[in-house]
């Protein structure tokens, strides 16, 4: 992977850059920028999120130690993002969200309906849903548990630092929240359907 990559990123609708893979480390490790903000690498016109971006695991992984040529670059733009206003969630992650809801407002009612006409259909999917849910909690656990230990100690310790540490890394966790939260919506309509269903 080329060290020399540089990284626009798309600020309270300004475009801010370019940033090596140093500095972008850093603008994430400092929590100015997430996994969702919008970047382009320059000398492409597509603009994606970090966390889509083929760098992006060396970017999380970045040391703390490494040096970047452009650090008072990033001092700069680090102190005027502080005093900057919220972000809204951009028109992508709201797609995702809603998308996710849907989708378990379908699965819910699809596993109801199967529910309801037959019992045997009913208990499978209860049961499957709650192996789902089981797996993709394990699943977030085992993640959580690759962090360091300053950020478990947070989230075992510090109320309310486990809401923060989810939000500030939702695009890392998406597949397993949309798995669980699939498999708690079959199991609720399955639910539901064997209690009102035919006996």
């Amino acid at each position: 992977m080329n060290p020399e990559t540089l990284f626009y990123i798309q600020r309270d609708e300004a475009i801010a850059g370019p940033y090596d893979l140093v500095q972008v480390a850093g603008l994430l490790r400092r929590k100015i920028i997430t996994p969702e903000t919008m970047t382009r690498r320059e000398g492409r016109d597509d603009w994606q999120p970090l966390s889509w971006q083929p760098q992006y695991s060396v970017i999380r992984e970045m040391s703390p130690h490494a040096v970047s040529t452009r650090v008072d670059a990033l001092d700069e733009e680090a102190g005027a993002a502080a005093a900057g206003p919220i972000m809204l969630p951009s028109r992508e992650t709201m797609m995702k969200i809603i998308s996710l809801l849907l989708g378990c407002v379908l699965a819910a009612g699809i596993a109801f309906v199967m529910a309801y006409l037959d019992r045997t259909m009913g208990y499978c999917l209860l049961v499957a849903g709650g192996a789902v849910i089981l797996v993709a909690h394990c699943l977030i656990i085992a993640r959580v548990l690759e962090e360091d230990g300053w950020t478990l100690l947070g989230m075992f310790f510090v109320p309310g630092y486990d809401i923060y540490y989810f939000v500030s890394n939702v695009w890392q966790y998406y597949p397993l929240f949309c798995l669980k939260y699939l498999g708690a919506a079959v199991s609720l309509g399955a639910v539901i359907g064997l209690a009102t269903g035919h006996a």
